[in-house]
């Protein structure tokens, strides 16, 4: 320890510097491992940056505020077409109701749908066949199953719909109404009848255009009744004219014999050509048909159509995931 008596500060001062250049180090080290996370992190981002940049279109400020123009464009186009097929004019909640809870309740829904379509019925003046459970001839001793439920409670609540129409569009004889039966229930031969439930469920012929698309699906029903053309003229204006999403399928009409029904009938119900300045020696003249036996049997065939929104997001959640910087 001479040589630090001899020179103290020298030596001090040496050891401080050696102090500071072996910390100076250590922080470097520190400072370099830093350093290399930094620059991996940059070419990281710079990688990122460039993926988005080449994209088609790029997500600037200026493409986001085209590409949210086109969003309210096309919701205002969905909007148009959801309103013009009837699926947003009518209160869903409020039409079906809740489903019944259980097969039993399920049974006594069909039971009060059936009793109040005889009345309408008889009401309206149309013959029905005796004994007629309006399409759900297989539930007149039990319940649907539970995976049933829920589908026939639709069933029966547009059903009704249907009926009203058609006994206010002044028929002369209800036939039939079939339902399409689920997947389980549809007959094997498209178009024919399920002899399984006395000829109340059928298959639609061909998925049509509805049900080839992926966001619409539907539920098919066929009526059949007898009648004069203007009463089947009526209906058809009174579906088409409601509230609720019916397209019709088709239509098929026959004589009930080559020179036509057997019936005669002295008036037409509902004449367009009548007015109220007629005298009444004109109205009888006027309702009095060119041709009595008139009467035919039509077969309509319509879907009640249904957009399917499950796993879409709602108008909200979309702006939501949208927004944001860039």
């Amino acid at each position: 320890m001479f040589w630090l008596k001899r020179n103290p500060f020298f030596y001090l001062t040496l050891g401080l510097l050696l102090v500071v250049a072996i910390g100076g180090m250590l922080y470097t080290s520190k400072d370099a491992d830093r350093l290399d996370q930094l620059k991996d992190q940059y070419e990281s981002k710079d990688k990122q940056l460039q993926l988005f940049l080449s994209r088609s279109p790029a997500p600037t400020k200026a493409n986001l505020a085209v590409l949210d123009r086109n969003y309210e464009q096309l919701m205002e186009e969905f909007k148009k077409s959801q309103a013009s097929l009837n699926l947003s004019t009518f209160d869903k909640d409020l039409f079906f109701g809740k489903p019944p809870s259980n097969s039993n309740d399920a049974f006594f829904m069909i039971a009060k749908y059936v009793e109040d379509a005889r009345r309408l019925a008889i009401s309206s003046g149309v013959k029905t066949v005796e004994g007629s459970r309006f399409g759900f001839k297989q539930y007149e001793n039990v319940g649907p199953s539970k995976e049933d439920i829920t589908r026939v409670h639709r069933q029966t609540k547009i059903m009704e719909a249907l009926l009203q129409a058609l006994f206010d569009s002044g028929i002369s004889e209800f036939v039939s109404i079939k339902r399409e039966g689920s997947e389980e229930a549809q007959p094997q031969v498209k178009g024919r009848s399920d002899s399984t439930s006395n000829g109340e469920l059928f298959s639609l012929e061909g998925d049509g255009l509805v049900r080839s698309t992926a966001s619409f699906d539907s539920l098919a029903f066929r009526l059949e009744f007898k009648g004069q053309s203007l009463a089947m003229r009526g209906f058809l204006n009174r579906i088409t004219g409601s509230s609720l999403p019916f397209s019709v399928h088709e239509v098929d009409v026959k004589l009930e014999r080559e020179s036509g029904s057997d019936e005669g009938r002295s008036a037409i119900i509902d004449n367009p050509f009548l007015s109220e300045e007629n005298s009444n020696a004109q109205s009888r003249a006027v309702q009095v048909p060119i041709i009595s036996e008139n009467e035919s049997h039509f077969g309509v065939t319509l879907e009640f159509l249904e957009l399917i929104d499950s796993g879409e997001l709602t108008e909200v959640e979309l702006v939501e995931k949208g927004s944001g910087n860039v």
